[in-house]
């Protein structure tokens, strides 16, 4: 069972985004499956995949937060996350 997470971001933009994406470095994102990224009615959109909520949890704790901290980019009061485990990860279809 994955564990999934989709991030909305108001006020956040691609060039935020890829700013803070550059100070988390070319490492792997430990327990990182997929991410994708969009625009959805002019808000920044984002899913993730991760093996688990721990992995996910990690993450932003150990790698996310501060990198949005030496972007200068705002973790924003208006972000809402949406996340799951999901169910039918591996299951045949």
């Amino acid at each position: 069972m994955t564990y999934v997470q989709i991030t909305r971001s108001p006020g956040v933009g691609l060039e935020q985004y890829e700013r803070v994406q550059r100070e988390l470095g070319p490492e792997p994102l430990a327990g990182h499956v997929s991410s994708r990224v969009g625009i959805i009615d002019g808000v920044l959109v984002t899913v993730d995949e991760w093996e688990s909520r721990a992995d996910a949890d990690r993450f932003a704790a150990e790698r996310l937060f501060p990198a949005f901290e030496r972007a200068a980019v705002p973790a924003g009061a208006t972000t809402e996350v949406t996340a799951f485990e999901d169910l039918t990860a591996g299951a045949v279809r």
